[in-house]
């Protein structure tokens, strides 16, 4: 399972191919889980860019009339009584204004509503009336209270509009002229959709901005949407009345997208109870249009915002109706979700050209793919922000940029294990050529032209393979790779058992150590146990010769115990991993000499003295050959060997039986 996870690791785009479909599947596990938090967040970053880009212009085309604290405080507790609000309408009128917009309902019978209805239509052609009225709209609620009115004569709800199950509507027969004044929540309680129209019993209601550009226009019509014509419309147009401006755009639902393009400081709003006592600056009014709200604490008629956490209601209709008249209210274009999987495309893309190449190395790839995806998830918030300040347009960044930066962290950790998966690849094959400890230390450090090397007590077994280059001669090369290979690996896996590195494999000989680059403990009888486990091995494994009349293949070693410089050694563009010492050079010299003295394995006089008798284990029993004069040596030295090698009946002794049976029928032929 590991090696082919490596191998698809190696392969570029399979890798890259799985790591974008992680993070495709990374994506849709976040939508399951958190469905709308990219919502919000685009919501969010929205109101950011509202915050930053809202203008501080002073603005006099709508003011707002605000039945604030310092008014109820001078005229009373609200509500009202009629004939004051009948005052307030009628001083509106004298000042000259040229709409009114009443952010409040009036669902109670009163004595002073036949005053009231009088002055709300004294001005009608002039200066209109639009009262107030609320809808449930989400089964908060089934209250209905009062008469509802200002329905779109002959329209049912073919036309996109909310539901609505419950409503708070005017008392009977107050003002034909009605516009709803119902929000839609977030799920953070912020407004940042209105409902165009509202369905309540197959009519449809419209919005009170909607309801007053309706009441100035002459011929009075029917507003109603009609579905975007091309991809860069919104899913439906509302072209009002008298509006030179743009049409408005609204979603499917039939929502149309609250802009807060003007600071609230900018808002021009003057107090009800200023209006009622004539203190209003003479000409501010003339021609402008108002909204009667309230932003007292007590009457609860705040909601959060962009621009606020507690704003009044009144302010977000006045938003509404300065962008209707410079025509900036945003609006979704039909062709926002292919604009998102351009811009995802091309972000892969761009991410796929950094990955591919070999001029940038994985390490760098690593660090540079998760910087790029930040970098086009931000460049994705700049299109965003561009589209909706410049064009109008909300096309939304974050769920593009949650692909994005997945993907991005996707190819990075790809690219990271892809890494691994080669290092640890070059350290296994580097570790198949020198000792594991040496490759591991060859990998973690910087190469070094120094000699690097350190003095042990160790125990070298030098090991040849007897008669194998007339073997070579006589058979073919592949014949004799496979032997070889046996060799090697059956020295590599007896010296390893026994707690050895194998340092050298050089032609038809190698050399092992015991506590050079591996400690190992009682080391001297760990290398003499492993030559006695070697010879019987490769006697049982090595191919039976005599029948094709060659010599017969088998192994010398020599074993020989003492000090050694174990390390690395030449320049730092190519060095060599090796033993030193008369340590090494006698083991050598010792299994050259086994051909002349006929034992397979020799052991110095080092290894001897400190195997000593061994009586609890026989077959590691040593007897003295006698004094020798080495080649290459100044001094004789004393020779051991085993005194037996093999175990009566095993394979091996009856190979060697059979071979010597053999060799003395032929000697009588």
């Amino acid at each position: 399972m590991m090696r082919f996870a490596s191998q698809w690791l190696r392969q570029p785009w399979r890798r890259r191919t799985i790591a974008l479909g992680l993070a495709a599947l990374a994506w849709l596990a976040w939508q399951a889980i958190a469905p709308g938090s990219l919502r919000q967040l685009d919501e969010r970053s929205s109101d950011l860019l509202w915050q930053l880009s809202a203008s501080q212009t002073p603005e006099r085309r709508v003011i707002l009339i605000d039945i604030d604290d310092a008014s109820l405080a001078r005229i009373g507790p609200w509500p009202w009584p009629r004939d004051v609000i009948t005052d307030l309408t009628t001083k509106l009128d004298a000042q000259g204004v040229g709409l009114k917009l009443f952010d409040v309902v009036f669902p109670d019978a009163n004595p002073g509503n036949s005053a009231l209805s009088r002055a709300l239509a004294a001005k009608d052609a002039q200066a209109p009336s639009v009262l107030a009225q609320v809808f449930a709209l989400r089964n908060e609620s089934q209250l209905r209270s009062g008469t509802l009115a200002g329905a779109v004569p002959g329209a049912g709800c073919q036309a996109p509009a909310m539901p609505a199950q419950g409503y708070l509507a005017n008392t009977p027969g107050l003002h034909p002229r009605v516009g709803h004044i119902t929000p839609t929540l977030d799920a953070d309680g912020a407004v940042r959709q209105l409902p165009g129209f509202v369905c309540f019993e197959d009519r449809i209601y419209p919005s009170l901005a909607l309801a007053g550009f309706t009441a100035l226009a002459s011929p009075a019509k029917p507003v109603l949407p009609v579905p975007g014509a091309g991809p860069w419309q919104a899913a439906w147009q509302l072209a009002l009345p008298g509006l030179a401006a743009r049409p408005i755009g609204l979603d499917s639902q039939g929502q149309m997208r609250v802009p807060y393009g003007v600071q609230r400081h900018a808002l021009t709003s003057v107090s009800a109870h200023t209006v009622l006592q004539g203190g209003v600056p003479a000409g501010l009014l003339n021609g402008a249009w108002v909204i009667v709200g309230a932003s007292a604490f007590g009457l609860s008629d705040a909601v959060p915002t962009a621009l606020g956490a507690a704003v009044s209601g009144a302010e977000v209709h006045a938003q509404v109706l300065l962008a209707a008249l410079d025509g900036t209210i945003p609006f979704t274009p039909r062709a926002a979700p292919a604009l998102q999987l351009a811009f995802v495309l091309l972000a892969a893309a761009a991410l796929l050209w950094l990955t591919a190449g070999r001029p940038l190395s994985q390490r760098r790839a690593v660090v540079l793919l998760p910087l790029l995806a930040a970098t086009l998830v931000g460049l994705g918030f700049g299109l965003h922000t561009a589209a909706l300040l410049q064009a109008g347009w909300f096309v939304g960044w974050a769920s593009a940029g949650l692909v994005v930066g997945l993907a991005g962290l996707s190819l990075a950790l790809g690219e990271h294990a892809a890494s691994l998966a080669e290092k640890d690849l070059l350290y296994r094959n580097l570790s198949s050529y020198v000792p594991g400890s040496v490759a591991e230390k060859i990998a973690l450090t910087e190469p070094s032209s120094d000699i690097q090397a350190h003095r042990n007590d160790v125990t070298v077994l030098a090991a040849d393979l007897q008669n194998f280059s007339r073997y070579c001669e006589a058979r073919s090369p592949e014949d004799a790779a496979r032997v070889l290979h046996q060799f090697f690996s059956t020295a590599e896996q007896v010296v390893q058992a026994h707690g050895g590195v194998v340092e050298q494999m050089v032609g038809d000989n190698l050399l092992a150590v015991f506590n050079g680059s591996l400690a190992c403990a009682d080391h001297p009888v760990q290398a003499l146990t492993a030559a006695r486990a070697l010879w019987l091995r490769c006697s049982e494994e090595l191919p039976n010769t005599s029948g094709v009349g060659l010599e017969p293949l088998s192994i010398s070693i020599g074993l020989e115990s003492g000090t050694a410089l174990v390390g690395s050694f030449g320049p730092a563009r190519r060095r060599v991993h090796t033993v030193l010492g008369q340590t090494v050079t006698i083991a050598v010299r010792l299994q050259a000499l086994t051909a002349d003295v006929a034992y397979p394995i020799l052991v110095g006089p080092g290894a001897a003295e400190r195997v000593g008798p061994l009586f609890a284990q026989p077959q590691l029993g040593l007897k003295s050959l006698g004094s020798f004069l080495l080649p290459g040596l100044q001094r004789g030295c004393k020779v051991f060997t085993l005194r037996t090698l093999l175990e009566p009946g095993s394979a091996a002794d009856q190979s060697t039986l059979h071979y010597l049976h053999q060799q003395k029928q032929n000697s009588q032929a």
